[in-house]
Parts: C-alpha cells; structure tokens; sequence
C-alpha cells in the first residue's frame, strides 16, 4: 500500500476499534481516556508513517506505537490500570446472567495476574493478535510467546478452579 494518507487512512479504518480496545482494557475502562490515547497514537503514527517499512505488517507497528504511547501516558499521569468499572466494557448480549457473572470473574481473575501474563492474554484474546504480531510487538520469539501464552491460560485456568 502506498505511503500516501490514503494509504493512512486504509490502515487508520482497520486499526482504530483494536487500538481503541488495546488502550481502553488498559485504562481503566475510561472511555474519554482511550478516544484520546487512540487519536494521539494514529497522530504519531501518521507523523511517522514515511518510515513505516512496506515489508512488515501494519498491524504490530501500530500496537508498538500504541504500547510506548501508552507507557508514557503511565510515566506522566502515574496511574494504576484497574478493572473496576465492568459495566462500562462488558458486551452488550442477550447471554445469561451467568455467563456474564462468569465473564467478570474471568476478567477480575486476569487484573490478578502478573503483568506479563495479563498483556499476552490481553493482546491476544481481546486485541486479536495473532502470535506472530504479539512476538513482534514484543520483541520475542514466536515460540516463545506461544510457550507464554500457554502458560499464563494454565495460570488463568487454575485460578478458575
């Protein structure tokens, strides 16, 4: 795809609800928060994006713009993310209240993790990373990562018994 902002905006519509999801289950769930996050992210990218290299994905560049945006944010506000405001980020289903009663325990179990555990499991079940872009974005091998994931769902696993 061309280095144009067409080419941008391509990418832009293909990424913003992932980016907008990446920063929102990492905030907090403060909504304002991630449609800011989200909009100074694409801004860098799109100030970068003549370096962008063609040959790589778009999707893990984006995300390691996103995850430095994102530790920066942290370094200057000094926050904790928490997951206290589950109505606010729960899917709106016509699924049983069991079944979302089960969710926010899963998602209470997570928070519990330790941080390495708690990122892969988010980048890849709810940002929809594949291992390849988490290894990426990461900066790890693609076995390794897949040895990391399986270990933190053993991990969640056991603390669901």
């Amino acid at each position: 795809m061309a280095k144009t902002k067409d080419g941008f905006t391509v990418y832009y519509n293909q990424f913003k609800h992932k980016i907008y999801n990446y920063f929102l289950y990492r905030i907090g769930f403060d909504q304002k928060a991630a449609e800011d996050l989200t909009s100074e992210a694409f801004l860098k990218a799109l100030k970068s994006f003549a370096d962008f290299d063609e040959e790589r994905p778009f999707g893990p560049w984006i995300f390691a713009i996103a995850h430095n945006h994102l530790v920066n944010y942290y370094k200057i506000a000094n926050r904790e993310t928490t997951l206290t405001d589950k109505e606010n980020f729960l899917p709106q289903t016509d699924d049983s209240a069991s079944e979302r009663l089960e969710l926010e325990r899963v998602i209470k179990l997570i928070q519990t993790m330790e941080a390495a555990d708690r990122e892969v499991l988010l980048l890849r079940f709810v940002d929809g990373l594949s291992n390849t872009e988490i290894a990426e974005l990461l900066n790890k091998e693609e076995g390794a990562v897949r040895t990391q994931i399986s270990r933190a769902m053993a991990k969640l696993r056991e603390l669901l018994k």
